[in-house]
């Protein structure tokens, strides 16, 4: 009877082994797939934030230079 119960521990104890190992190669797999599409996320966004913020500087240089030219006229005309 104690052989017995020793075969079935050790023969269920194989088949719970292959289960498990599988489990772990798909989290493994899942959570790679989870870090890519963070990074993906991260890169798309800094990308429109870089591009956003170069328009948004370009246009309030282009409003500083016209403010400036216009006070520059406004000194030149008064004659």
């Amino acid at each position: 009877m104690k052989k017995i119960s020793i075969s079935f521990a050790l023969v269920m104890g194989m088949c719970v082994a292959p289960a498990f190992a599988q489990s772990v190669g798909q989290d493994a797999k899942d959570a790679a797939h989870d870090t890519k599409t963070a990074t993906e996320k991260g890169y798309k966004k800094s990308t429109k934030g870089v591009k956003k913020g170069a328009t948004k500087s370009t246009h309030e240089t282009k409003k500083g230079i016209h403010k400036a030219a216009d006070k520059v006229s406004d000194k030149t005309t008064t004659t």
